[in-house]
């Protein structure tokens, strides 16, 4: 599964330029008014600007090459705090073969940089054109059972046939994906973090597969590619 590109709420587009494009040098696609668009590797993350009074926050992440986990962390710990966890400013998922660090951008986003063993290698210094690719996105939903049908109907299946858990992050993928979306519901409390989950509008185009749209109410419905 390849996640192409993600379209999130923001409620300050310049506060967002400012960090990715001025403090992280993304590289910005199409500047346009009311709306950033950065490429991470393979996908495109866009932020709409949120007309509403809603504070819209997501979890999401990226992936890097398998070598530069360190390289990485250091570089983006000399631009911004890193989130912690007990005394703790990094994990590792034994089972996901993976080590992830977590920040904030200005929007109140968590944002995760997560190197797996399965990853491409990098030879040169670490910087966001080095990114591979969006590797996880968050999908807060009112009805995590009902959202997992809509993707198991596209393929979208449980890594490992888990059972879904309403209780739990569910991550939905295809064979031998090192991308996933993540179900879960509101309130659940993401780690490396005081921020619990919230629903919030997105869209998700995952390459020859389809498009996934989770609406204000929680809503997710899917159009086949």
């Amino acid at each position: 599964m390849e996640i192409e590109s993600v379209i999130l709420k923001a409620r300050d587009i310049d506060s967002m330029r400012r960090f990715y494009i001025d403090l992280l040098n993304f590289t910005e696609i199409e500047r346009q008014e009311g709306c950033l668009s950065i490429k991470v590797g393979h996908s495109v993350l866009q932020f709409l600007e949120e007309k509403e009074a809603r504070k819209p926050f997501y979890h999401f992440a990226f992936n890097i090459p398998s070598n530069q986990f360190k390289e990485a962390k250091d570089w983006v710990r000399d631009k911004v705090c890193l989130n912690t966890e007990g005394d703790k400013d990094e994990i590792v998922f034994e089972r996901l073969g993976g080590r992830s660090f977590y920040f904030n951008d200005p929007g109140g986003n968590i944002v995760e940089f997560i190197s797996r063993e399965q990853s491409p290698l990098h030879s040169g210094p670490f910087c966001t054109e080095t990114l591979l690719n969006i590797s996880e996105m968050s999908l807060t939903v009112s009805h995590v059972l009902k959202a997992s049908e809509e993707l198991q109907r596209i393929g979208l299946t449980s890594r490992d046939n888990d059972p879904i858990n309403r209780a739990y992050l569910n991550f939905m993928g295809d064979d031998g994906s090192d991308s996933y979306l993540l179900l879960v519901e509101p309130e659940r409390r993401w780690i490396f973090s005081t921020q619990v989950s919230e629903v919030h509008p997105l869209e998700v185009v995952v390459k020859n597969i389809g498009t996934i749209t989770v609406d204000k109410h929680g809503r997710l419905t899917v159009v086949q590619a």
